[in-house]
Formats: structure tokens, sequence, C-alpha cells
């Protein structure tokens, strides 16, 4: 029995470092793995692969590189942050190290777009862009430069750095459109028009490039136009789920809300977050404010950055709710942007929670400061009278 067992005992041994042999874990292939798992999407696994990969290796700046970038995925933007710290070599001479720092620059830009420090994300960026390798990754890199410039508020800069986007890459199409939509935002809807036109020259069933040529024609008044080119997006091939997200919006705009909200809560299923800001609007819409508010924290929580627009809707339903401590909170957030096509409303809103704190003297001042940047508001006009009257003022 004994010899049995110890028979027993040495195969399993043996089957055991056999077993180990084939399964021996290196830095190349836990790599490997935690790549194939962020390509498919699932990142937690991704990250557990990154991770053993460094235990057998800390110091491999690829892999540090690639746990960033899956960190990123997952939120944890100042954990990735070090990751990306890690590999950068200032003193880097070789190909191999300046393409390790082109890429960590990427991704300190990108983690910082998520904790909305747009300087500090373009200035990643800008850096990355100097870095003389790996050019085909510049077209990548410039749109989220653009995109930073855009947060930032520079509108000019930022539909200069889509334009070098479009100079890299003649038929990009989120280019041409985010173009198109600043140019549309700035007033110059004639160009707004031509980018949208070419996006559909490229793209036939291009949803985006209708719902921003309707919004060019909503925005002259040619509401004939407008209707239109909805009518027309309607029938558009629908070939995958962004599709159905993007005729939700169409829907949308036409105030088919019974329509685009099925849509828009399928869109979220299937992984369009986006969709969240346009179940934020229909709440609204149907004036249940609290349902609003959660969509919109949904959507700010989902997306890389957030956008002033949605801040000032937030605030909006925030007023509503009289809830003036959450109003201001989002109204500094959203002018924390600068310039922005919402800018003015923010501002607005700004004088409606000094009213509704009963702080007339705040509103009094706030109302000379925006009359003079928007002196064609007349309803702001009248109301600025009536809080000077009930100051005493006049």
């Amino acid at each position: 029995m004994k010899k049995r067992l110890l028979l027993l005992c040495a195969l399993a041994l043996t089957l055991l470092l056999c077993s180990c042999g084939k399964d021996k874990m290196t830095v190349e292939g836990e790599n490997e793995k935690g790549l194939g798992y962020y390509k498919s999407g699932d990142y937690q696994t991704s990250r557990e692969y990154f991770e053993r990969a460094l235990k057998l290796d800390s110091r491999n700046k690829e892999v540090k590189n690639n746990y960033g970038m899956a960190l990123i995925q997952l939120k944890e933007n100042d954990l990735a942050l070090l990751q990306f710290s890690d590999v950068i070599n200032d003193e880097a001479t070789s190909t191999k190290a300046l393409r390790l720092n082109k890429f960590a620059y990427r991704g300190q830009g990108i983690a910082y777009m998520q904790k909305l420090e747009f300087e500090q994300a373009l200035n990643c960026f800008t850096k990355a862009l100097s870095i003389d390798v790996e050019s085909k990754w510049n077209v990548d890199i410039t749109y989220y430069k653009a995109n930073a410039l855009e947060c930032l508020g520079k509108t000019a800069e930022a539909i200069e750095a889509y334009t070098a986007v479009l100079q890299m890459d003649d038929e990009n199409v989120a280019a041409y459109c985010a173009r198109g939509n600043l140019f549309r935002e700035s007033g110059d809807a004639d160009q707004a028009v031509r980018d949208y036109e070419k996006v559909m020259e490229l793209e036939k069933d291009e949803y985006r490039a209708y719902i921003g040529l309707y919004s060019c024609y909503r925005d002259k008044g040619d509401d004939e136009k407008a209707a239109k080119i909805l009518d027309k997006a309607c029938r558009l091939k629908i070939s995958d789920n962004e599709d159905k997200y993007q005729l939700g919006l169409v829907h949308f705009y036409q105030k088919n809300y019974s329509s685009a909200k099925i849509e828009m809560e399928n869109a979220v299923s299937n992984g369009f977050t986006e969709a969240y800001y346009f179940l934020g609007e229909i709440a609204m819409e149907e004036k249940d404010f609290e349902k609003a508010v959660e969509y919109f924290e949904n959507y700010r929580a989902s997306i890389i950055t957030t956008s002033p627009t949605v801040c000032n809707q937030e605030a909006v339903c925030y007023l509503e709710l009289f809830d003036y401590d959450k109003a201001q909170e989002m109204i500094t957030l959203g002018l924390s942007f600068g310039a922005s096509a919402a800018k003015q409303q923010l501002l607005r809103n700004q004088i409606a929670v000094y009213e509704g704190r009963y702080d007339f003297v705040s509103a009094y001042m706030a109302f000379q400061t925006y009359i003079v940047e928007y002196p064609n508001d007349s309803e702001a006009i009248e109301e600025y009278k009536f809080v000077k009257k009930r100051l005493g003022y006049d």
C-alpha cells in the first residue's frame, strides 16, 4: 500500500510539473492575454492579467502603458496617471523609448480629460504630438487635442485642430461632424452645412450629418427644411445598434418622445450611454425633474468628459426642485469650461439662483454684467428693471 501511495504521489507530482511547464506564466503571455480581454471590452479581466505581468516584471514599461489604459476604462484615473508617469523618460533617444513616451503622454491626456483637467490634458497631447515617431497615431492624438480645446471653450483652436485631423485623414467622418458642430455653434452655418454634406458624400447613411443639418436649418429658423431633413433621416438604413440610437435621436428632435424614450432605453442597454442625456431631456419634458437629474448624473458618470450643456440642464432641474445649493454647484461646474454655447444660459440660471434665495443685490449685480454681454436679451432687461425697482434703485 505504501509503495502504491508513493507511486501515485510521484505520478501526481510529475503531472503537476508537466502542467506547470505548459502553463508557465511569462510577461509577454500575460500581457497578450490582457490585450485580448481589453480589445473584447472586458477591462476588469484585462487589468488582472496586466497586474500579473507586472508581478513578473514590475519595470516593464509596455505593460505599464497597457495597464494604464485598462485603468482609464475603469475610471481609476489617478492610478493610471502613476503608470504613465513611470513610463515617461524625458531623456529618451531610442525609437522604442520615444514610442513608449508618446503612448504614455496620450494616456495621461485621456486620464486628465476624464478628471476634467483639460489644460493638463492639452499639455499632454501636445507633448505626445511633439514626439516624431509613430506618426500613424497623430490622427487619434490630434482628435483628442481638438476635444480638449473644445472643452476649454477654445472654439477657433479646436476647429484648427479638427482641420489638422482632416488634413491627415480627409475621410475622417467623426472630425467632419465635430468641426461642423463647432462651426454651427459659432454661427458659421454655411461652413457647418458644407461639413455635414461632406459627411453625406462619405457615408450616405450617416445619421449625425442629418441631425447636424437639421440643427443648422432649425437655428436659421427654416423649420420646413429642418423637418424634411428629419423625415429623410427616418428612412436611412439601420445597420447596427448605433444606428438604432441615432434613429432615437431623430425621433427625439421630431418630438416623438414615446418612441424616442424606448429607443434611448434600448441604446443605454446596448452601451450607448450618451442616451442618458436625451432620457434626461424627455424626463424634463414630462416634468419629472428628479428622474431627469438621475439620468443626467448617469450621463456625466459614464462619459469621458462632461459638458457645460448637461451642467446647465441639471441646474434647471435643481431650480425646479428648489435645491439652490445643487443648482449652484452645477452652474459653477458649467462655467468652469469658459466660453461655450451654454454660457449664456448658465449665467441666466445663476441669476435665477440668486432670486430663488431672495438675494436680489447679487441678482442686480449679476444682471449688470449679463446685460453688457448679452444686450439683446429683452426678457432679461425687463427682469433687471423689476429687480432694480424691488431694491429701490430707480
